[in-house]
């Protein structure tokens, strides 16, 4: 574990489990933390753990807190379902006193741009922010992770190509993930996220607009974008992700190998297994855009 002080980790928590699978490593190296839940993205299950709820714009409640418990490093973590629109939004007078910097942040376009800017902001009041590796390397997709080898041998051609439009729309900040059949690009992830796009992918074939031999042809590659901070909103997959890919009729799935966090990995493996998919970790520093 590589992070420096003594004091507990914070933990600004969206949704779904990754929170719980960070909570479970911290618990694990004997370190203390605290949950700051987002209204309307956190699981109420923080409520089992030291935590405060904090809504959008809660700025100074969100620093006052760090302060009272002498929290100096930060991560980011979980699912958020939309960005938040500021203009609905009720700040508090530490979000007030911050303002300049919360717009220049959110005149930023894409992920990349409004990411950076969070990590300035917070890097400029003293804080250390850590990333999902620093802690729980373990959710980290490796080379280890391998399943349905000649499924995904069948599909070389097609992982190529999907790493290369990956890593064209991630220098575009534009998505993570891309799907492709029988060397057709079917979807490009965009503000929707993966889910809504492999369900997207489904109703392409079952409109017939493009066809693929179902559950033997086509494939959803997750990559990090080119440079990309990976302290946040790194390329997830998990039991969700194996759902759709199956209900959308393709083969598998591949992983950049370092780049790409898996939740509830146990689960994730078997329901690939059960459906018959691969789930592959590839080296994809390689394959570029070029």
């Amino acid at each position: 574990m590589m992070l420096s002080g003594g004091g507990p980790v914070g933990i600004i928590a969206g949704g779904q489990d990754l929170p719980f699978e960070i909570i479970d490593a911290l618990q694990g190296a004997g370190r203390d933390y605290f949950l700051f839940g987002l209204v309307g993205e956190a699981d109420k299950r923080i409520e089992g753990h030291p935590h405060i709820w904090l809504k959008w714009g809660e700025i100074g409640l969100l620093f006052n807190t760090l302060e009272q418990k002498g929290i100096e490093e930060l991560l980011c973590i979980g699912s958020v379902k939309a960005r938040p629109d500021f203009r609905s939004i009720r700040l508090d007078f530490g979000a007030i006193k911050a303002l300049p910097d919360i717009l220049k942040i959110m005149a930023g376009g894409g992920d990349e741009s409004l990411l950076n800017g969070v990590a300035n902001f917070f890097e400029k009041r003293g804080l250390r922010l850590v990333s999902v590796p620093d802690i729980a390397p373990s959710l980290v997709v490796g080379a280890a992770l391998s399943v349905g080898d000649k499924l995904a041998a069948t599909n070389e051609a097609d992982i190529r190509l999907a790493a290369k439009m990956a890593a064209v729309i991630g220098a575009m900040d534009v998505g993570q993930g891309v799907v492709v059949a029988n060397g057709r690009v079917l979807a490009m992830e965009g503000p929707e996220g993966t889910d809504q796009m492999l369900e997207r992918v489904e109703r392409i074939r079952l409109e017939r607009r493009s066809r693929w031999d179902f559950g033997k042809a086509g494939l959803l590659l997750k990559r990090a974008r080119p440079g990309q901070d990976l302290r946040f909103d790194m390329p997830t997959i998990g039991p969700r992700t194996v759902e759709f890919v199956q209900k959308a009729g393709l083969a598998g799935i591949v992983c950049a190998q370092g780049e790409v966090l898996c939740a509830c990995r146990d689960q994730t493996i078997h329901l690939a297994k059960e459906a018959g998919l691969f789930l592959q970790a590839r080296y994809l520093s390689d394959v570029t855009s070029d």
